[in-house]
């Protein structure tokens, strides 16, 4: 292969990578939460844009086991290891929608900084995907359920 052949296959690589869309990325907290029936689980919340309001990724599941990866369900039933992912507003109630598909990864241990990524479909919209990080909250007082 040419010299000239190498730059322009080069270049090529350089403009598809440039052309790949970035991945947004979200910063927000986790802690333990309530599952229907006061068993143990979990939620990552994550603001986006104003407009958007705010991601929940929730499980039914103990802090202990939020590494991995987690489908998305419609609805929220009481057996454990369903998961779910929210896209809620504030303002001025509070309104959560929920996708028709999706699923969300977990890297890392509680107690410290978590990694992941999600993707969601929200009904006719473009598929949306992002990064998120991830602390402890700091809670003014513990997660007791029941």
């Amino acid at each position: 292969m040419s010299k000239t052949m190498r730059i322009a296959a080069l270049a090529t690589c350089l403009l598809l990578i440039a052309a790949r869309p970035v991945t947004p990325s979200l910063q927000g907290e986790y802690q333990s939460d309530c599952a229907p029936n006061d068993g143990p689980a979990f939620i990552i919340i994550l603001p986006a844009t104003v407009q958007q309001g705010e991601f929940w990724l929730r499980a039914n599941a103990p802090l202990a086991r939020i590494a991995g990866r987690w489908s998305h369900v419609q609805e929220m039933g009481v057996r454990p290891g369903l998961a779910m992912i929210q896209l809620c507003r504030k303002t001025p109630n509070l309104v959560c929608e929920s996708p028709s598909s999706g699923s969300f990864t977990i890297r890392g241990k509680p107690g410290g900084t978590l990694t992941g990524s999600f993707e969601a479909q929200f009904g006719k919209a473009q598929r949306q995907s992002y990064r998120f990080t991830a602390r402890p909250a700091r809670l003014a007082e513990p997660v007791i359920c029941g």
